[in-house]
């Protein structure tokens, strides 16, 4: 359960959101735009916000932009119109934690809550405890076993915020990345599943999905001897993670063409976005079995 602040300035939309986001417990507080917005972050406890990106006032954008200078440690997640991709886009590059299709609300938006506080929450413990480091490395071979993505980004979550580098939420959008890249290295890229055949990135990496396929993939060759290479490095100047499975890779140059907002509707597309939105820089090999996130700090 979460203390949410919805920001729609349609009716109708509003007692929609409403109502989806009571089914997830969460206590919702509603405003009509963006301005409105920003005055009740001032005055109430708020965990999360999620936001219309068309609206009078101040837009979605807008409202992102403006978080980011006072409200940096709040999420936001964008509920996003046909039409509005270019709008999206800099919004989830300027500080938004996720977005959701106007069309799939009721399959995605609590999930997508979900997986924004899971991965945000795991980031606080430690962070007395490696406040002065400098730089520190992880190497971790993985077996295809999706329950290890969580503990391992949680790991990676809690030092990066120990060596406070930076907010919660930027560090969360982060560690989203990363579980898309492991998550499309052991499906996709190991187990060479189609998108059909595949689980949801949170019905994976939080509820522990699988299917018949999937374990006789993980048991068959040749698929059974393959891991995901993670070397991850968290300096003062920058977050570097490389990923690296044991597939045929993919041709590199249709991922540009999938990375737009119209194809959300696929979950490896919307995956490819995020881990874009989220970074400062994503490049693969050649063979496109590898794929190398920054975020860069400073």
């Amino acid at each position: 359960m979460a203390r949410i602040l919805l920001v729609e300035d349609s009716p109708t939309q509003a007692v929609e959101m409403r109502m989806l986001l009571e089914e997830g417990n969460h206590l919702v507080k509603h405003v009509a735009n963006g301005k409105l917005a920003i005055e009740a972050l001032e005055k109430e406890l708020i965990e999360l916000v999620v936001t219309d990106l068309e609206m009078p006032e101040m837009n979605g954008l807008d409202l992102v932009q403006a978080m980011q200078l006072d409200f940096e440690h709040i999420p936001a997640v964008l509920v996003t119109a046909s039409g509005s991709e270019e709008l999206a886009t800099k919004a989830l590059q300027q500080g938004a934690a996720g977005y959701v299709p106007k069309n799939h609300l009721r399959a995605l938006l609590n999930d997508t809550i979900v997986d924004v506080l899971g991965v945000i929450k795991t980031d606080a413990s430690f962070a007395k405890l490696i406040s002065t480091l400098q730089e520190n490395s992880y190497t971790f071979d993985l077996p295809n076993d999706a329950d290890l993505i969580s503990p391992m980004v949680g790991l990676l979550m809690q030092v990066a915020s120990g060596m406070e580098l930076a907010g919660g939420p930027a560090l969360g959008r982060m560690g989203t990345a990363i579980e898309h890249a492991v998550i499309n290295a052991m499906f996709r890229g190991n187990l060479e599943l189609g998108p059909s055949v595949t689980p949801s990135h949170r019905a994976l990496v939080y509820d522990g999905a699988t299917s018949d396929l999937i374990e006789k993939r993980k048991t068959s060759d040749p698929y059974q001897g393959r891991s995901v290479h993670v070397e991850a490095t968290i300096s003062k100047t920058d977050f570097r993670v490389l990923i690296r499975d044991q597939g045929k890779g993919f041709d590199t140059s249709k991922a540009s063409a999938r990375m737009d907002l119209e194809a959300s509707d696929s979950e490896s597309g919307h995956g490819l976005i995020l881990m874009r939105s989220f970074t400062d820089e994503m490049t693969f090999n050649e063979s496109g079995n590898e794929v190398v996130l920054v975020k860069r700090f400073g």
